[in-house]
């Protein structure tokens, strides 16, 4: 008895190294799950495994542990022991009398750190996951998606669409074609100065007025000749798509009849108009033709926003038409404002510099440098640059800075000076 209680003794780790492997053991308890083991919170087997992975707290009982051979001791000497069966069967890692198991012991603190290390981890995935999209984002790929699976059919409907009013594409596709070509060609003529070509001018002249008749004629039933004195057309119905229809081609043939009064400006030789004059007369026509092309579709629209029968919405539509007029006056009365500015400068004479004398002609080369030609009228700007005054003239129709070093001569560009026909669609 005496041989085996000394050799008990001695398989028995010291106060010291216990008190170290203790304090080791709860170094390494991250996720608290030793903080039950202390002296000062006797705790049963639930609350022992209640932090590892995967193990439930009801299913751990201390009949399993007295089955298994392990027994758990009271503080403070609280570790893990075996009985003298199992103490056989582990050889160097288990001795009598309560002896410390380190493979035990190492084996809980693994699952200890693998459980804080995968909270640690599901909660940094949770916040740093850049996969995870934001709600505004899944709601844009959603959309993008539907649009995806939609297209087939969106595209059905356009092409069934465009099939019931391909009469009304087709025309407005030949009116923008011809206005595009009419357009073009006269602004050239404009820029060619004495060169330009009274045959290209009345060219122009005959091919607007042929396509304006040829439209009239082949819609003769509906009279939407009637539009241009304000008179309504003969509609069958007053749909939104015709009513399109309608100020679309009316508004296309302002535009040619604009472009033909501004071909008839260009005919006039040079000793009753110079060309210097001739920007404004063409900014004056310009801006009559967009007065008058607002006005044109007012009474299509007060007929469509009223409907067929006034009585079913008479409250509703009077307010629509209440806010309609102050719209188009507030538009009219600019447009209004610029036709006076347009009279102003067709009446007064425009300035842009002083005339230059000999010697600074000379300074230039007694050559223009925007015609490559001599200076006839020349005059010096602000700048110290020498031109002819009717090049001036039609380079400040489109610029307002030197042609040569660039600097500002005129505080705001004059439109519409150089010929130019506005593309705007007139459509209220």
């Amino acid at each position: 008895m005496q041989r085996r209680h000394s050799s008990n003794t001695e398989g028995m780790p010291s106060d010291r190294s216990r008190s170290q492997t203790l304090g080791s053991e709860s170094s390494l308890d991250e996720g608290g799950v030793f903080d039950c083991l202390k002296p000062d919170s006797p705790a049963s087997p639930q609350q022992i495994f209640s932090g590892l992975v995967g193990v439930p707290s009801g299913s751990v009982s201390s009949a399993q542990f007295q089955a298994a051979g392990l027994v758990l001791g009271s503080p403070p000497d609280v570790f893990l022991q075996m009985t003298s069966s199992t103490r056989e069967d582990g050889g160097t890692h288990c001795s009598e009398g309560g002896t410390f198991l380190p493979r035990t012991s190492s084996l809980l603190q693994q699952a200890t750190t693998a459980a804080a290390s995968d909270r640690h981890a599901s909660r940094e995935e949770a916040q740093e996951d850049p996969s995870t999209p934001a709600p505004a984002l899944s709601e844009l790929k959603a959309v993008v998606t539907w649009l995806q699976r939609g297209f087939p059919f969106i595209l059905i409907l356009l092409a069934k669409v465009c099939f019931q009013h391909k009469l009304g594409i087709a025309v407005a596709v030949g009116l923008a074609s011809t206005f595009t070509y009419a357009n073009s060609t006269f602004r050239h003529q404009v820029s060619l100065r004495e060169e330009r070509s009274v045959f290209v001018a009345l060219w122009i002249i005959i091919f607007l007025a042929g396509n304006i008749v040829y439209v009239y004629y082949t819609f003769s039933q509906e009279e939407l000749h009637n539009s241009l004195i304000f008179a309504r057309p003969n509609l069958n119905s007053y749909d939104f798509f015709d009513l399109i229809w309608v100020v679309g081609i009316t508004d296309f043939v302002l535009k040619f009849i604009t472009i033909g009064l501004k071909c008839f400006v260009l005919f006039l030789p040079k000793i009753l108009l110079a060309f210097k004059s001739r920007g404004k007369f063409y900014l004056l026509l310009e801006e009559l033709s967009q007065l008058f092309r607002a006005l044109v579709p007012i009474q299509l629209w007060y007929k469509y926003i009223v409907g067929e029968d006034p009585s079913n919405s008479y409250f509703l539509g009077a307010m629509l038409i209440i806010i309609y007029s102050i719209c188009k006056s507030f538009d009219i009365c600019g447009r209004v404002s610029a036709i006076r500015k347009a009279l102003v400068m067709l009446c007064s004479s425009q300035s842009y510099g002083v005339r230059a004398g000999s010697q600074q002609c000379s300074e230039a080369g007694d050559i223009c440098a925007i015609c490559q030609a001599d200076f006839r009228d020349p005059v010096l700007l602000l700048c110290q640059h020498v031109f002819c005054e009717e090049c001036l003239c039609l380079w400040f129709d489109r610029e307002r800075t030197c042609p040569l070093c660039r600097s500002t001569i005129t505080e705001s560009l004059r439109c519409w000076k150089d010929g130019t026909t506005s593309a705007h669609f007139q459509i209220y």
